[in-house]
């Protein structure tokens, strides 16, 4: 049994995960997650709760607090979904045009949806401020426009999981090429390091980062894995920390 350690950084976020694998990690025989003992509902708990995380971190590595999650409407009952469609990757076209003049980069996260009655087609995505007035301009309804400004509260995971619901359903996933991916670095985990998180103690916090969160599952093939979650100090909690020492 061989014992990894993970980190994945993305933005503000940094993820340390610690799990065992029968395979030996290397260029051909890359170690895996078992997922054997999985039910059909484990296994779909498990796929949801790996796309919000790949959602979050996608957000954290290119979108912060001042950027907009955006809603484009188009009049209802006028569109079949591959007229939509249509729209949508013309509209996306005239933005890159003119983000592309003026040296800019457009990315986006978001997703195509439909109301409930099957009649009004909309866009929901998640760009930058500077691109903003440029989407505004180049969607054709204007009074179908709305914008929201990104609130982080640390983590961008409840906006991560409301992009990710029901995505098999009406929903139908977009995100741009250029988007920044979050650096995932694993190496062999040290087994005394190993058997302290089995026994219960905690995992040193990183400098420069405050403990978020941690969690902890079981497989019954390979064990138990750890995984703890934290986030960069802001220069708001350095300065407090700095005067409650200092007090």
């Amino acid at each position: 049994m061989y014992i990894y350690k993970c980190e994945i950084k993305s933005g503000p976020l940094l993820e340390v995960k610690y799990y065992k694998s029968f395979r030996k990690r290397n260029k051909k025989n890359i170690a895996r997650n078992f997922n054997q003992t999985k039910t059909n509902d484990k296994q779909a708990i498990a796929n949801r709760i790996r796309g919000e995380q790949h959602t979050q971190r996608l957000l954290l590595c290119n979108f912060t607090e001042g950027d907009w999650f955006a809603r484009f409407s188009a009049p209802k009952g006028e569109f079949t979904e591959e007229q939509f469609e249509k729209v949508v990757n013309n509209f996306f076209k005239r933005i890159k045009r003119r983000t592309d003049k003026l040296g800019l980069k457009f990315k986006y996260i978001g997703y195509c949806e439909c109301g409930k009655l099957g009649k009004n087609w909309h866009l929901h995505i998640v760009i930058e401020d500077c691109i903003r007035e440029i989407a505004r301009e180049c969607w054709q309804w204007k009074n179908g426009i709305n914008f929201t400004p990104l609130y982080q509260d640390g983590n961008f995971i409840d906006l991560a999981k409301y992009i990710r619901k029901d995505v098999c359903g009406k929903k139908r996933l977009r995100t741009s090429r250029n988007l920044a991916k979050p650096k995932v670095t694993v190496v062999e985990g040290k087994k005394r390091e190993y058997k302290k998180l089995e026994k219960g103690e905690a995992l040193p916090i990183p400098a420069g980062y405050y403990f978020y969160k941690d969690d902890m599952w079981i497989n019954d093939f390979t064990g138990a894995s750890y995984h703890f979650v934290f986030m960069q100090l802001t220069a708001t909690m350095r300065k407090n920390n700095k005067q409650k020492q200092q007090k």
